[in-house]
């Protein structure tokens, strides 16, 4: 396998990354309060959140959907350009609330039934202010229903190949949950794998069913088979600190990495294709 190839720098504290449907790849820095997009020329400024935007996926329509955490990155450091925390929607480079009066969103996903699905880790990544972590859900022109309260640091979220589950990072647990999608709501979670060395942040799945997992502090991302079996590493070098991946490219044959503390974005150069996000499978 090719080693990592940096294809953008200077980014700030970069996450969420996103390869859009028109062929873009955009990220989000939470400490320079912005999107950028990656060119072949560099990156630039798509759009200003202000606070810390997080995660990001699109719409259908084009749309991009970010969790504002508020500014939280890192250790809880706080970048110098505070917002509400809350779900935002960004069209044409405007920034509209979808909803607020959350803790300090992390990471969303679409599901098949249309609906935003969110985590909530409610605070820095510190375990000494930890709370309870929470997963929404939420129709794009209604409010959150909170579906599952509980994880140590709810953090990266993804639906695989089988809709019925829903995986979420639980990053002070080192492992990555499993929730069946039951009639709108989750049942109780399972384990289905763990991240050692590192904690599992953000997540996207292969076409083969393949999870890949972006192991922070292990600086590397770390690959799991369909039973939750470690099947290979990627490292992203030494000193990195790997946040969030999607695939992306010709034929979604590229995998990007956010590594944060190095302000960059990676790309691994792979045999296997990304499985379609919703709502786009």
């Amino acid at each position: 396998m090719a080693p990592a190839r940096v294809i953008a720098t200077d980014l700030g504290f970069a996450e969420g990354p996103v390869w859009t449907t028109d062929g873009r790849l955009l990220v989000t820095s939470i400490s320079h309060s912005v999107i950028y997009q990656i060119d072949a020329d560099g990156s630039h400024v798509v759009a200003e959140t202000g606070g810390g935007p997080n995660g990001m996926t699109e719409g259908a329509d084009g749309t991009l959907y970010v969790t504002q955490n508020g500014g939280i990155y890192g250790m809880g450091d706080r970048s110098p350009n505070q917002a509400p925390p809350g779900i935002q929607a960004i069209a044409g480079g405007a920034v509209r609330y979808l909803a607020q009066g959350l803790d300090a969103p992390n990471d969303c996903c679409f599901g098949p039934d249309g609906r935003l699905y969110f985590t909530d880790p409610r605070g820095p990544a510190q375990p000494s202010s930890l709370r309870p972590g929470r997963v929404y859900a939420m129709p794009v022109d209604g409010a959150p229903v909170l579906l599952a309260e509980g994880p140590a640091f709810a953090n990266g979220i993804a639906f695989g190949p089988d809709a019925t589950r829903l995986y979420v990072a639980e990053t002070f647990g080192q492992r990555v949950l499993v929730y069946p999608v039951r009639d709108g709501g989750l049942g109780e979670p399972e384990e289905f794998c763990r991240t050692e060395p590192g904690f599992p942040d953000g997540l996207c799945f292969d076409a083969e069913g393949r999870l890949y997992v972006a192991a922070t502090l292990g600086q590397e991302v770390q690959l799991f088979d369909a039973t939750g079996q470690l099947v290979d590493r990627l490292s992203c070098g030494e000193e990195s600190m790997p946040t969030n991946c999607c695939f992306g490219g010709p034929e979604r044959r590229t995998l990007f990495v956010t590594d944060s503390r190095g302000e960059r974005v990676l790309a691994f150069d792979l045999e296997a294709a990304g499985l379609p996000l919703f709502p786009f499978r």
